[in-house]
């Protein structure tokens, strides 16, 4: 188990001012770490014009947690997913905060230019040349499930079927609940957006406090705990991806899906 905290990232080289200084991206996972994507939050104090963007040698996954802007109308809730098919500019009304994930994942150093990142791995199948393209996603578009356990409710912006490689899990719990967990077919790595929460590594027998901004990412060899007091909000990212209908087995994980990245294997 891996817990990354902003502290954590501060004033290191994964933390830094891109898009002609206009934004300021924190990066939480890249390749060195071996889930196999990586995962950063991009935060711009106010509106912005418009940055040309194309992303020719990845996927880019965007979930917005907070501000407005238009590739098609954008809000809170709204999910996009760019590929090497897609030329596109974003128009924003700040302040703007998105997590952003890439597939296959950059270096955390790597320079942004005006074909986005320098290649750093192969393409999911379907995003080459005249393949995929751009998607949009309203909060009205993806349906909301209670998950087996009965006391979480979940959006699924991302699954398998659509071909990126990884699928995304926006989940709400309700005040007070634990669960305990073992993926062991699985990598996930969890984003808390809102609420207080703890994580119990049960290996090594630490407990983590996590507020807002704070990650955890978990693989085969963890069995853990997750714990609230005040209700939580978590994205989940899941590699391999889920197909949205897996209901949780005994002993709180999901069937194989796909092949679990080399360096999280149990």
């Amino acid at each position: 188990m891996r817990v990354i905290q902003p502290a954590d990232i501060a004033g290191t080289h994964r933390d830094r001012m891109v898009a002609d200084g206009k934004a300021h991206a924190m990066c939480c996972l890249a390749e060195e770490d071996g889930c196999g994507f990586s995962f950063s939050t991009l935060m711009i104090d106010g509106d912005s014009t418009g940055y040309p963007l194309h992303y020719r040698n990845h996927i880019e996954a965007n979930m917005i947690l907070e501000g407005s802007g238009e590739a098609k109308p954008l809000g809170p809730g709204a999910f996009y997913c760019v590929g090497p098919n897609d030329r596109y500019r974003l128009e924003l009304a700040g302040p703007w905060k998105v997590v952003s994930f890439f597939n296959p994942a950059i270096d955390e150093g790597a320079p942004h230019g005006p074909d986005g990142f320098p290649e750093s791995g192969d393409l999911p199948a379907g995003w080459e040349p005249g393949g995929r393209t751009m998607f949009v996603r309203q909060p009205g578009d993806i349906e909301e499930k209670m998950l087996s356990t009965g006391f979480s409710s979940v959006r699924r912006p991302l699954l398998s079927a659509d071909g990126t490689g990884l699928s995304l899990s926006d989940l709400l719990t309700t005040p007070g609940e634990k669960i305990d967990l073992w993926y062991r077919n699985h990598c996930e790595a969890n984003y808390l957006v809102e609420g207080s929460a703890e994580v119990w590594d049960k290996a090594t027998d630490e407990r983590h406090a996590l507020t807002p901004g704070d990650m955890f990412v978990i693989g085969p060899r963890d069995k853990h705990r997750v714990s609230n007091t005040n209700g939580v909000r978590f994205l989940s990212i899941f590699n391999p991806p889920i197909k949205g209908d897996e209901r949780y087995d005994d002993k709180g994980g999901y069937p194989p899906t796909g092949d679990v990245p080399e360096a999280w294997q149990a």
